[in-house]
């Protein structure tokens, strides 16, 4: 009798294995955004809200329609990937989903929150949850490959520099974060069902390259899009870097600003724009500081349309609960 009220359900470790890496989350989030604020007060900060402050409107206002133009093509991306879905979705619907998406990520405790969201909102518009599932994967995929043909020349700027305290800091903290946690094995079982997963996704889209090709050509608008508004941003704060390492050196904090450490990637995105432009773009600290506040800013507002929309995910089920009745 003893043994069985002991005995923990399969369901109550789930519950449990949930809590640790969220609790964590939270954990490693505040930690983040706390290095930043260390980070960020250690330099002239009223110099950095003064460059902010001293920004052109206009240029700012052309700055927030590229961002969000951004975000159209990140729409039409998903929405190239969902047409081997039948019957094919419509771009009005898959626009307000992906916004919805954008704005729930910068909110719900979690790196895959606003995919959730969109996975919910796509079933409500009849799309076939496999599809769907499939196409979140390859859209983070696709979004990936746009950026990663920019890494190498990210690598050569960062291999090239001749005083690079990340590599060695990175040297220290890197051994001291696996001797307090199970991260190898959390990694390598979550590189095997990514590895899984992706495969099984491209299988879909290879019977349909035309797809596959449409969505890669939206990711490289929405790249053309954002690297033109970071470029302006750091033309009107008088920072000169050449294009096209501008591109490069953003690939490096895009890669660091993807892993799961925190929430949205709080604190960790801001070090990494700030960190690399400084040191490898050879912009001033405050400036580069204030990019990143920038950018953050600019993602929010830019996802803010999306608040409109998530009222929707209530609306099927009460409809249905009525229709019951």
């Amino acid at each position: 009798m003893n043994n069985s009220n002991n005995r923990i359900e399969p369901e109550q470790k789930d519950q449990q294995s949930q809590k640790s890496p969220s609790i964590w989350r939270w954990v490693l989030t505040i930690a983040a955004i706390g290095l930043f604020i260390y980070q960020f007060s250690r330099q002239d900060f009223r110099e950095t809200f003064e460059i902010i402050k001293n920004l052109s409107l206009l240029k700012i206002l052309a700055a927030l329609g590229l961002i969000f133009c951004s975000r159209l093509a990140v729409a039409a991306r998903w929405n190239a990937l969902l047409k081997i879905n039948d019957p094919k979705p419509k771009f009005s619907q898959i626009l307000k989903i992906t916004f919805a998406g954008l704005f729930s990520s910068n909110v719900l405790p979690t790196s895959v929150g606003g995919d959730f969201v969109r996975l919910v909102m796509g079933m409500q518009i009849q799309l076939d949850p496999a599809y769907i599932t499939s196409s979140l994967i390859m859209d983070r995929i696709v979004g990936f490959t746009g950026m990663a043909f920019l890494l190498p020349f990210g690598l050569s700027v960062l291999l090239q520099s001749p005083d690079n305290p990340f590599l060695t800091g990175s040297l220290l903290v890197f051994p001291f974060a696996i001797a307090f946690s199970d991260i190898p094995k959390k990694i390598w079982g979550w590189m095997r069902k990514f590895v899984n997963k992706i495969f099984e996704s491209i299988k879909l889209w290879l019977k349909n390259p035309m797809y596959l090709l449409e969505a890669l050509g939206f990711t490289f608008l929405h790249m053309a899009f954002y690297f033109s508004a970071i470029w302006i941003f750091l033309n009107s704060m008088q920072a000169e870097i050449p294009f096209f390492k501008m591109c490069a050196i953003y690939s490096l904090s895009y890669v660091i600003s993807l892993m799961p450490i925190s929430i949205g990637s709080l604190g960790v995105q801001e070090l990494a724009i700030s960190y690399f432009f400084s040191t490898l773009g050879g912009i001033p600290s405050e400036t580069a500081y204030a990019l990143a506040l920038l950018i953050r800013i600019a993602f929010v507002v830019c996802s803010v349309p999306g608040v409109l929309f998530l009222p929707d995910i209530g609306k099927k089920k009460k409809t249905e609960a009525k229709t019951e009745e």
